[in-house]
């Protein structure tokens, strides 16, 4: 919300692959049955990182650099109209992208997470496995 949402997009692609790498290609049993569910979470990852950027980007009106030009716009347009302010923004960006950003969520989790995917996705994601990594770090 509070940098231009291309940035946050580009800052925040190569932690998410450099942490998705890290999931198995093949699965160690040899079927495509269980690649599914980790295809699919990278897929959901992926796909999160990209379309989150924008709609936080929408939150501010910093976060986008069309919302400046539109609070520029509005100005020049209507100069006896109260501008548009940071905060009145917010107070109407922020609810909508939070309400946009919940329906990403629910949307990439039918869509991409399915019932048995916590299961195939447990062991590459609890705890100690993070911490194992962080620690060859």
């Amino acid at each position: 919300m509070w940098m231009h949402n291309v940035a946050c997009a580009v800052m925040m692609m190569p932690v998410a692959t450099g942490i998705l790498q890290r999931l198995p290609v093949n699965p160690t049993d040899g079927s495509a049955r269980a690649a599914t569910p980790i295809n699919n979470f990278c897929r959901a990852v992926v796909l999160g990182v990209t379309y989150a950027a924008p709609i936080g980007g929408m939150s501010t009106l910093t976060g986008t650099g069309v919302n400046l030009i539109l609070a520029a716009i509005w100005k020049s347009s209507f100069p006896e109209a109260k501008p548009i302010s940071f905060n009145t923004w917010f107070l109407f960006g922020f609810p909508l992208a939070l309400l946009i950003f919940l329906a990403l969520w629910v949307i990439l989790c039918l869509l991409y997470l399915s019932k048995g995917s916590s299961m195939a996705l447990a062991a590459y994601l609890d705890k100690a496995h993070l911490k194992r990594e962080l620690d060859i770090l």
